[in-house]
């Protein structure tokens, strides 16, 4: 009966989600590496169809001239759904400019060509280069693989923790070897070309990375990120805060994406 009762007390101290603080438990175990999460994610995306995505980005921009100072603030509200092959996404953007007003966009990129809205009126785009950088914009969205390679690269910086349902990359990261990491990242959450390219005439002070991935699936499900750039340019100092929130969802769950027959009736021409 004693070697019972010393096998019953033992499982009572480490068996189980209710061991004691600084007992290892078979949970803390099964937590992996950044490098092994990043190799589980990679799989799971190399079969992704389409997916569905959010994101809400905030900035918020001083620039000083000597004894002047000027302030802006701009939010982004961004809704795309995406299908790889053949590369197809709607997206519905609403951008906050403070006193400079509001614009809201809805935009098609599809075999039938690349339709946006803007003022209630809908233009059919013509300009081989923008429709090029349209493209290219919406294939970065729908695909993270280049986004995990980057990824891969920071791996040893980058901390695993859990949240719930979900397995969590973070990183805290600064320097100018950054910059095509931070591309990567405002273009997977669904900023502008304009935006990316801006990166190049700036320092970036700190990237704060905070990556969810669903333990059961491997894919992701949200992804913070936090920038702090600076540039100094004809004597004006100019600070850029940035803080993108984004979720994916709807997993090859997307099986067509078709441009409303209002646009395709109505558009200008441009």
């Amino acid at each position: 009966m004693r070697s019972g009762q010393e096998g019953g007390q033992q499982c009572e101290f480490r068996c189980g989600s209710n061991a004691p603080a600084g007992v290892e438990t078979k949970e803390d175990l099964t937590v992996p590496t950044a490098d092994e999460l990043l190799t589980k994610l990679t799989e799971a995306t190399k079969d992704l169809k389409s997916l569905s995505m959010t994101a809400n980005s905030k900035q918020h921009i001083v620039i000083k001239a000597g004894e002047d100072t000027q302030e802006q603030n701009i939010e982004m509200k961004i809704k795309s759904d995406i299908i790889q092959d053949p590369l197809a996404m709607m997206q519905e953007l609403h951008m906050s400019m403070g006193d400079l007003g509001n614009q809201d966009v809805t935009q098609y990129v599809t075999a039938d060509g690349i339709y946006m809205q803007t003022g209630g009126t809908w233009v059919k785009l013509t300009d081989e280069t923008m429709i090029a950088t349209l493209k290219d914009a919406a294939k970065q969205s729908g695909d993270p693989s280049k986004q995990i390679e980057q990824f891969k690269s920071i791996a040893s910086e980058m901390k695993v923790s859990e949240e719930g349902s979900d397995f969590v990359l973070s990183a805290n990261l600064s320097g100018d070897n950054m910059k095509d990491l931070a591309k990567s990242l405002l273009s997977q959450s669904g900023e502008n070309e304009a935006a990316t390219a801006a990166l190049d005439q700036m320092n970036i002070d700190n990237i704060k990375i905070v990556y969810n991935i669903n333990k059961e699936t491997y894919l992701p499900s949200k992804m913070i990120v936090e920038m702090t750039m600076v540039v100094e340019e004809e004597g004006q100092h100019v600070t850029m805060e940035t803080k993108m929130d984004s979720s994916f969802s709807k997993f090859n769950e997307i099986d067509a994406i078709e441009v409303p027959q209002e646009a395709l009736d109505n558009a200008i021409v441009q």
